[in-house]
């Protein structure tokens, strides 16, 4: 180990205990006029982690017409709003889909082909109170004791930042400027005010078309951060869909939810079907925790950047991303080139950068011109050069991280409202082992007119990694920020 690398694995450890006392929480509520039926019924997120800075993005599912929308974003003072790049979820949707191989049956017929179980999964807004007629509102003059801390547009978003000293006034703040807070959220309102929380508010720019929606990023310096759930069920129905994907220097699970997956064994293909039982695994699985849980079905180290191996082919070959006609052997480069199949303002110039990053372990900083920055030492690439143009989420989101460490884990869970009133609490596992999500069963039905067989393991046995010492809990919730209107299919696929 470098000492670079037990120097931040020292200070990470040391400082634990700010991780609960004096952390930057953030998260966001989506609120809904009592006229309007719209219902949040999923999220999406991402979340890097590093010592330099929390990055979270997000996309909300939702159900009903949304002609009106509204969100607030409690912060602590010095985050940031961005759009980000929709590309980005496409990417990390289609490449940590499940996809289960058919076996090789022994009486004929040896194709290899696959079930993609990992479904769509679309994003969408919640409603928002009518602009007020002339400019969309006076955000100038604001009723004492609230202030108006900044104000201005972020893509097609128009958005304040307030402070405000008594919960009341904030509450009559939003209140007169068409933001429609739930009875049931002013009390968790009048907590972040206590707090001594900043809050965001955000809405569409009048003449917007639905269809100019993008997901939303947020960064907050350094990683003490906490993202409750509680502000998520603003909007949400009985149950909500979540999908959370955690980029980090390890692989992650639940803290304070019971955690999972789909054990490889119990997994059986239906040659009469063509399919194989893990949807069925999965329904099950959270029919079994009523109270709420976190599934793995995705956890590797390496994929962002580099090559990996794709056990539908028995190791024959390696997994590849198709973005219109052509292959991609990186979930970096595909990420560029979808942006670039949807119209993004998309340069090339990370290309470059992008193809030689998995050949070693570069620490990611950012722009470093000032007197007052700190001296890297070892092998470094600059953020500003993962960035193209629009495409420009590896550049905000990696900042900190060592690329050869750098892992990508897929959590999803299906919480009932009554678990949105609690924080998830991220810990990194005790075992570093990949999750893989292509694989091919042990078991099989059908076969050649037959009843069930057990084959020979035909699934690559996971990889245990090892974990840097010292690595603490990091603290995180949904946050109701991102949103699609239309869900346009992407252009990615897994072949």
């Amino acid at each position: 180990m470098s000492l670079q690398r037990l120097a931040f694995l020292t200070t990470l450890a040391a400082t634990s205990a700010l991780f609960i006392a004096d952390d930057a929480r953030a998260c966001g509520g989506c609120f809904v006029p009592p006229t309007e039926s719209t219902v949040v019924s999923g999220h999406r997120m991402a979340l890097s982690l590093s010592m330099d800075r929390t990055v979270l993005w997000d996309q909300i599912e939702y159900q009903g017409n949304p002609e009106e929308f509204s969100w607030v974003l409690p912060v602590k003072p010095g985050a940031t709003l961005e759009v980000a790049s929709p590309s980005f979820f496409e990417v990390l949707e289609a490449g940590t889909a499940n996809a289960i191989g058919e076996p090789q049956q022994f009486c004929g017929g040896d194709d290899m082909g696959y079930y993609d179980d990992g479904g769509g999964f679309g994003c969408g807004s919640s409603d928002y109170a009518a602009l007020e007629a002339a400019g969309g509102g006076d955000y100038r003059e604001p009723p004492p004791p609230v202030t108006v801390v900044s104000q201005g547009t972020v893509g097609p978003y128009e958005t304040v930042t307030l402070s405000a000293d008594d919960p009341a006034a904030l509450n009559t703040w939003l209140d007169e400027h068409g933001y429609s807070v739930p009875a049931d959220v002013q009390p968790i309102i009048d907590d972040y005010v206590a707090e001594g929380f900043d809050f965001i508010a955000l809405r569409l720019i009048p003449g917007e078309q639905v269809s100019a929606m993008q997901p939303v990023r947020v960064t907050t310096p350094g990683s003490s951060f906490t993202l409750p759930l509680r502000m998520v069920a603003a909007g949400t129905g009985a149950t909500t869909a979540l999908t959370l994907f955690v980029l980090g220097e390890g692989r992650y699970e639940a803290q304070n939810f019971g955690n999972g997956s789909i054990a490889s064994e119990d997994l059986v293909w239906d040659f009469k079907t063509s399919s194989s039982n893990y949807s069925e695994l999965r329904s099950q699985f959270f029919a079994d925790r009523p109270e709420g849980a976190w599934l793995t079905s995705y956890a590797l180290q390496g994929a962002l950047f580099g090559s990996v191996m794709d056990n539908l082919t028995m190791g024959a070959s390696n997994l590849t991303y198709q973005v219109g006609d052509t292959s991609y052997s990186t979930l970096a480069e595909a990420y560029v080139q979808q942006a670039i199949a949807n119209g993004e303002d998309v340069n090339l110039s990370c290309v470059e950068t992008l193809s030689w990053l998995g050949s070693g372990d570069y620490e990611v900083v950012a722009d470093c011109k000032g007197l007052d920055c700190p001296p890297k030492s070892g092998a470094t690439v600059d953020a500003s050069s993962l960035a193209c143009g629009a495409a420009d989420d590896l550049a905000a989101g990696l900042v900190g991280m060592h690329t050869g460490s750098l892992w990508i884990t897929r959590l999803d869970a299906e919480l009932p409202r009554a678990a949105l009133a609690q924080d998830l609490v991220l810990e990194a596992t005790d075992l570093q082992e990949e999750v893989q999500h292509r694989v091919v069963p042990f078991k099989t039905e059908n076969e050649c007119g037959g009843t069930t067989s057990v084959q020979g393991a035909s699934l690559i046995q996971p990889r245990r990694r090892g974990l840097p010492g010292g690595l603490v809990p990091i603290t995180l919730g949904a946050l109701g920020v991102g949103w699609w209107l239309r869900r346009r299919k992407s252009e990615l696929e897994l072949v």
